[in-house]
């Protein structure tokens, strides 16, 4: 085993940020006396530190005599990354802190396309106000991935439609939104005027909009299921946009059709109808892990309770509006 091995063992077990931030008193002082004292420790404490610390990396990190002291090339390298290290270590125990505190911390949330328009920003907005000053992440996974990035620690909460929500007993859920399918058809469609439920297997020749965005490919992953229980394939044409009332425009100028959740779905278009169908109601669940400690969690959830009270009350209102 070469020498240099030895090392780096020895580097990797004995090393500690005192060493760094010891170095770093120096470096900022260029005198081993001040730095003792800005540290409260002893000079010959001091200095025994910064040796092991070159004994630890085999090179000289200053050059120093009665005169004066210098930073050496090596030290110079060493420097440039503690301040790094150090800054990242004030912030991390900062961060811990303002957990404690109850002023900070971090909370992760994968999110679902279906989601995105209504609850979690409704819901976000109102954590925020409570907790300013916790950072919120939003875990932008495919949804067959959230699970994961539970038993991960990499997410909080997540998002599940019913028949994606775990039977396991590490997990706890509950139901955040049920919401009635809407067809929606340019108003000269044939089944326009349909007032009773359309069968979704009678648009198996129709061309369905697809947003042509991040959420587009989620949106049809979910409508092709949709069709699929309905014994057919759906066709689809990309349509560029970043939002439900790009969808609209494209419907209205008769581009294709398109399926939505009830809570989703917007009167404010002449052009286009709302035809409710045969598909089983949207039902999503947020999902979490049993055993979790965070009070963040528990906050944000009772927030989403609030949130998701609220949506079904102005969906069973938008239900009225649709029907007239």
């Amino acid at each position: 085993m070469h020498p240099w091995l030895f090392r780096d063992v020895r580097y990797n077990a004995c090393m500690e940020l005192r060493h760094l931030r010891y170095f770093r008193a120096v470096v900022d002082t260029l005198n081993f006396s001040r730095a003792a004292e800005k540290l409260r420790v002893a000079q010959p404490a001091l200095s025994r530190q910064i040796r092991d610390l070159e004994d630890e990396l085999g090179v000289r990190l200053f050059d120093r005599n009665r005169v004066r002291v210098q930073l050496t090339d090596a030290g110079r390298t060493l420097a440039a990354h503690a301040a790094k290290i150090l800054a990242q270590v004030d912030i991390a125990l900062q961060s811990v802190r303002d957990t404690r505190d109850k002023v900070g911390g971090r909370l992760m949330i994968c999110n679902d396309w279906r989601l995105s328009f209504k609850l979690v920003p409704e819901s976000i907005a109102k954590f925020h106000a409570l907790r300013p000053g916790v950072e919120i992440e939003i875990v932008d996974l495919p949804s067959d991935q959230h699970l994961a990035a539970l038993r991960a620690g990499r997410a909080h909460i997540c998002f599940l439609r019913r028949d994606a929500v775990p039977t396991q007993a590490i997990f706890e859920s509950m139901i955040v939104l049920k919401s009635e399918i809407r067809l929606v058809v340019n108003s000269q469609h044939s089944l326009a005027g349909r007032r009773s439920s359309a069968k979704l297997a009678e648009f198996r020749d129709a061309t369905f909009i697809q947003p042509a965005d991040d959420y587009g490919t989620g949106y049809a992953k979910w409508v092709s299921q949709l069709c699929r229980l309905a014994g057919f394939t759906p066709i689809f044409v990309p349509h560029k946009s970043a939002s439900v009332g790009g969808l609209y425009a494209a419907v209205g100028a008769n581009l294709g059709v398109a399926v939505l959740p009830e809570y989703l779905c917007d009167s404010q278009y002449p052009q286009v109808r709302h035809v409710a169908s045969d598909c089983q109601p949207l039902e999503m669940h947020a999902v979490w892990l049993r055993d979790e400690t965070s009070q963040l969690l528990r906050e944000y959830l009772e927030i989403v309770r609030t949130c998701s009270a609220g949506i079904g009350v102005r969906d069973r209102e938008k239900r009225s509006a649709l029907q007239t």
